[in-house]
């Protein structure tokens, strides 16, 4: 505290000699009388000078330390903020795989291919996708590929580590699918704009919104009761011999990162009966 007030007096007396060289400045004898009395203050003025610059020193050592700690926590933040995001990425595939091998599991009599999608089309005028599975692992052309959600498309075409996927909601697709509630059957095509439609239902059928849509098996291109989609309203007309729903499909083509191909279920070749099919009938006597 001493040493405090001490330090405060020496500075009201510099202040105090400022004041009268000011006053005299104007004089002739301004400038000798400066000079004279700076001689005995210089001492003191180098060591408030020197305390000063020691002070600036130790302030801006602070400084450079603190910048470099916060450079170094920020750091820090963004390697762990980048761990979360893999740690998040690893969760959703850890449900979505979980999702898959309960289908598996509850179908012993199909095997499943796991791929990643590698590129996709959703929006222009065909719809497809491309995985990262193809001949080597056992994938063939027609081959069903399903995700967690439902049907996902049919394998089109096919490379040695790669296949081409045209989606069920490709104007080109077609699927005999049934509803779950009215017991109906039809087909389900593509639509231009990206739905599904469900045409050929018979009039009689009790057709309702929120109706599931899941695939037939009838002409053994698919498996029996994949899921495809959900009824979002209906098209009748008396005068017509069918009726038709517009579905929503249940998969989101454009986020699907992960999907499976049912490498074990071939299609059920019919074309034996199409002799029979077309044999005459027999004449009557």
């Amino acid at each position: 505290m001493r040493i405090q007030i001490r330090r405060i007096r020496i500075i009201a007396l510099i202040a105090v000699v400022a004041v009268v060289i000011l006053v005299i400045s104007g004089t002739g004898i301004g400038n000798q009388l400066a000079a004279a009395l700076m001689v005995p203050l210089r001492p003191v003025a180098g060591w408030l000078t020197g305390g000063t610059m020691a002070a600036e020193t130790a302030i801006q050592g602070g400084t450079s330390e603190q910048s470099e700690r916060i450079r170094e926590l920020e750091a820090s933040l963004a390697s762990l903020q980048t761990e979360i995001v893999r740690l998040r990425e690893i969760e959703q595939d850890y449900y979505r795989l979980s999702d898959l091998l309960d289908y598996a599991t509850g179908h012993d009599d199909q095997e499943l291919v796991t791929a990643d999608v590698i590129a996709r089309d959703t929006s222009g005028y065909l719809r497809w996708l491309i995985i990262n599975q193809g001949a080597r692992a056992g994938i063939q052309v027609g081959d069903p590929v399903i995700s967690a959600s439902g049907l996902v498309g049919r394998v089109e075409d096919v490379a040695a580590s790669a296949a081409w996927v045209r989606l069920v909601n490709d104007q080109s697709s077609a699927i005999n699918g049934w509803l779950q509630e009215a017991r109906a059957e039809g087909t389900v095509v593509g639509q231009l704009w990206g739905g599904l439609r469900m045409e050929y239902i018979p009039q009689d059928a009790q057709v309702e919104t929120g109706d599931l849509v899941l695939t037939s098996g009838l002409g053994g291109n698919f498996p029996a009761n994949i899921l495809i989609g959900q009824v979002t309203s209906v098209r009748q007309q008396e005068a017509e011999l069918f009726q038709q729903a517009e579905v929503r499909p249940v998969v989101d083509f454009d986020h699907l990162d992960l999907v499976s191909v049912i490498i074990s279920f071939q299609p059920v070749d019919i074309s034996i009966f199409n002799e029979r099919l077309e044999e005459p009938e027999p004449e009557g006597p």
